[in-house]
């Protein structure tokens, strides 16, 4: 993608899973990227698996999004070893899937932390330095339950359509000082959140893991899981110059999964 190349590229949540496959594909486009999840050890293994598979080194720094110190900590990490921040990818960890009633206050408080104020943190933080330079990419990695909420993801379908709603606001008030914020809905990716979802539907329906997986895929159209790259190949696009009269939009990339048209 074109004005990728030497850019600072920060990305949340990228020891494993979709974090990771943006990360990998940003890397292969020439970006600095900057990794960061709560796992040292699981952080560490994926910079060097990128490494191995782009030729890049990949910068990382440990860090809890539901704690706001450490995400305060890390984006002063960044600023020192990689320079300001020109490209923003915020990735999320995992939040409880449970029924409403049995999601504890703690859940939610921990939640809120980990998708509200952490984006509230990291956009505050980013946003001078890139109007300073005239231009920046922010991307918020969501979810289809932002279009398509489904039984148990209170916790997700809530709090991640607040940072889909964020990201709007923000696309509106920075539009002429050549930011952009998009978010995106993924589906079902192969990653171990959706083993973890296999696992718990088979056990559920007392069937095999296998099973549950191809339950899953019969409700995709394309019949099939996506792959973390798919969604890296999508933000490298949106952080691209390549994009840049796109904004404040939330683009599916599920297979076909959300049927809603708009």
């Amino acid at each position: 993608m074109r004005g990728l190349a030497g850019k600072v590229a920060v990305v949340t949540a990228a020891s494993s899973g979709i974090g990771k496959g943006i990360a990998k594909v940003l890397a292969s486009e020439g970006c600095k990227v900057h990794i960061s999840s709560r796992d040292e050890n699981k952080l560490r293994k994926s910079a060097e698996e990128i490494k191995k598979q782009t030729g890049r080194d990949v910068a990382l720094s440990p860090c809890d999004l539901s704690k706001v110190d450490d995400v305060r900590e890390m984006l002063s990490e960044v600023k020192k070893m990689s320079g300001n921040v020109d490209l923003l990818i915020i990735n999320y960890g995992d939040p409880r899937v449970a029924p409403f009633l049995d999601i504890t206050d703690e859940d939610w408080d921990s939640s809120i932390n980990m998708f509200l104020k952490s984006t509230v943190t990291m956009a505050k933080s980013v946003i001078p330095e890139m109007i300073s330079k005239g231009e920046g990419r922010v991307v918020f990695v969501t979810s289809l339950t932002t279009k398509q909420p489904l039984e148990n993801f209170a916790i997700s379908a809530s709090l991640r359509a607040a940072v889909v709603s964020l990201s709007k606001v923000l696309s509106i008030e920075y539009a002429q000082k050549g930011l952009t914020f998009n978010s995106i809905s993924q589906g079902y990716i192969m990653t171990p959140r959706l083993e973890n979802i296999a696992k718990r539907n088979a056990e559920k329906a007392n069937v095999s893991v296998e099973q549950a997986y191809e339950a899953i895929k019969q409700t995709i159209p394309a019949k099939r899981f996506g792959t973390p790259e798919e969604i890296g190949y999508l933000v490298s696009f949106l952080c691209s110059s390549d994009a840049s009269y796109i904004n404040g939009t939330n683009i599916q990339i599920d297979g076909g999964f959300v049927k809603f048209p708009f």
